[in-house]
């Protein structure tokens, strides 16, 4: 098995980043049942018989785990989602994407999210709707106070999202109720 890991930087900066011997890649998984604590780490450390890299994680925007496994038993169970799927879209199906769907039970739509530095993360999200009004708005205002934010890859894997340096988040769809004190206006620009 091989893995690829992809970190993004708010300098808009990629970094790639493979392994392939199975022990230090079943270890880097179990690194992520801490992934909450991520972001608010001093350092980030990646290292090779080459080289090694040091991170300020708080100025990583996201972190993608490319793999065919699935990580779900790694994660803390408060991040599993739930209720609610994100997928990140790549280039190709951006104009491709299905229509947004919000009804009392269930919600499918694009949301794109972008960081400072400029990266930007157009995604899918789906799953069921909380039937209570307060849930639903909770989940909107409290989105940039998250310790960090799961996506799945569609070629198989995970990413974590930084709030912390995330700048806004963009849902493509109408007719949502938002919470008091929310300005009510038409985007032009």
């Amino acid at each position: 098995m091989s893995i690829a890991i992809n970190v993004i930087t708010t300098a808009n900066h990629t970094r790639c980043f493979t392994q392939q011997n199975d022990d230090r890649i079943n270890e880097i998984f179990r690194n992520l049942g801490s992934c909450t604590k991520l972001f608010a780490s001093r350092v980030l450390i990646l290292g090779s018989a080459t080289e090694t890299e040091i991170f300020s994680p708080s100025s990583i925007t996201r972190i993608e785990i490319v793999t065919t496994r699935d990580l779900t038993e790694f994660l803390p169970k408060q991040l599993t989602m739930g209720k609610m799927t994100i997928t990140s879209l790549p280039p190709d199906a951006l104009d491709k994407t299905r229509q947004s769907r919000i009804d009392d039970e269930n919600v499918s739509g694009r949301i794109d999210f972008f960081f400072e530095g400029g990266d930007t993360l157009p995604s899918w999200i789906e799953g069921i709707r909380p039937s209570d009004t307060s849930e639903r708005l909770m989940n909107l205002t409290k989105l940039f106070e998250q310790p960090v934010l799961l996506y799945k890859l569609p070629q198989g894997g995970i990413g974590l999202m930084n709030p912390a340096v995330m700048t806004r988040a963009v849902i493509k769809s109408g007719a949502i109720t938002l919470p008091s004190g929310a300005w009510q206006v038409e985007p032009v620009c």
